[in-house]
């Protein structure tokens, strides 16, 4: 895979703003401030009117980074934003105000031309809504309900959106395609998804993985190709399943959980496309898992359940090797990207794009490095001798694309 531009990670840090990082100069930028902070009078219980930036997103050509703003809290009265803020952090721009919207999670179009929103309205409705950089200010509605997940069709026309969760759960479930220009629905997948969470979409092709309901109650994982309509079964499933594509598009790793309402995977297993064959990668709890950008090996997560904390892990598909990275306890918003990690894996990766290095935010476990505050590190990865680096104190972190 070849990278197009310098590997740089983005991470949300002190006072709630923006910075960017990457390992060629080993300097950080500052791309935000927290604009128009306002002291409050002695005498009033308003809490301060700081902005706060979150779940940056690099865009595509890594010339700038989406984040939301948020002034004030839902109490009080809450104030949202869509911003843009150039990767040199000279300028800035709100593509569009969100109305008190809460910014639950949002990616770019693989143009760049258009991001996605997910905001929550009200108390239990969210909204998937679309604004396009040629039109600033006007957020398009698309479909709400909850949960709700989407992934990009590779030319960015299209949103495949899997909303309201699973047949037997909600009579309005669905799987859609939804035209990325107009906002409305172009095709219904099915009106009986299974137990998944994002329809993904193969990066190359036109093609898309869900899961199904059979007319049995039985669950299938399909690979569906959107020219031709026609779908075909890779696996029955009985449980939670995730995907995750590699980058060429040319395998999918999938695994599904063992439990109702579990977060853990007992196996990770690989379709390679052009063969159709499904290889076990791995057999072992795993919490989260993304493919390298090189499609050599897939990082995971595991759990240790005595002590509470997590172990990175590498292996390879071809041979399936392992080998423990790191262990550490992750920060509050970290733990959030891995609890929903095939959603994120499309948008904030934890890999940079050449493969080389690991990013994540927490707290190393070692007596050496004790600290009180979330810590953003990096984990090269082709020097098995290397340790984490501490980048700075912050909450959040990824890559760009």
């Amino acid at each position: 895979m070849a990278v197009t531009h310098t590997p740089q990670m983005v991470f949300t840090g002190e006072d709630g703003n923006v910075f960017t990082w990457a390992p060629s100069h080993k300097r950080q930028q500052q791309l935000t401030w927290s604009w128009e902070e306002h002291e409050v009078e002695k005498d009033s219980d308003t809490a301060s009117l700081r902005l706060t930036h979150l779940w940056p997103a690099w865009a595509p050509d890594g010339k700038q980074v989406a984040c939301f703003g948020m002034r004030g809290t839902p109490e009080t009265q809450l104030a949202t934003s869509l911003y843009a803020v150039a990767a040199d952090g000279i300028e800035s721009w709100e593509l569009s105000g969100l109305s008190g919207g809460m910014p639950i999670y949002g990616n770019w179009s693989p143009q760049g031309d258009a991001f996605a929103a997910l905001v929550q309205r009200g108390r239990q409705q969210l909204s998937l809504e679309i604004v396009r950089l040629d039109q600033p200010g006007k957020m398009t509605p698309t479909i709400s309900g909850a949960p709700l997940f989407w992934s990009w069709s590779p030319r960015g026309d299209m949103l495949a959106v899997h909303v309201g969760g699973t047949r037997h759960v909600s009579a309005v479930a669905r799987v859609v395609l939804i035209d990325a220009r107009s906002g409305q629905i172009r095709q219904q997948l099915t009106d009986h998804p299974g137990e998944f969470r994002v329809p993904a979409w193969s990066p190359s092709e036109d093609l898309l993985t869900y899961v199904e309901q059979d007319t049995d109650g039985s669950e299938t994982l399909l690979l569906y190709d959107v020219h031709s309509g026609e779908k075909g079964p890779i696996a029955h499933v009985d449980g939670g399943t995730a995907t995750v594509w590699s980058a060429d598009g040319k395998a999918l790793a999938f695994a599904t959980v063992s439990q109702p309402d579990s977060f853990v995977f007992p196996q990770i297993q690989t379709l390679a496309l052009n063969t159709g064959h499904i290889s076990t990668v791995l057999e072992e709890p795993v919490l989260s898992f993304f493919w390298s950008p090189r499609g050599d090996c897939l990082v995971y997560l595991s759990i240790d359940q005595q002590q509470n904390y997590l172990h990175w892990h590498r292996v390879s598909p071809i041979n399936r090797e392992t080998a423990e990275l790191v262990r550490f306890l992750p920060s509050r918003e970290q733990m959030f990207i891995f609890s929903f990690f095939d959603q994120y894996a499309l948008s904030h990766p934890p890999l940079a794009p050449d493969g080389n290095t690991l990013a994540f935010a927490g707290y190393l476990i070692s007596s050496t490095s004790a600290t009180t505050t979330s810590q953003v590190y990096a984990l090269p990865l082709d020097d098995p001798t290397a340790v984490p680096t501490a980048i700075a104190p912050g909450q959040f972190v990824s890559w760009n694309l």
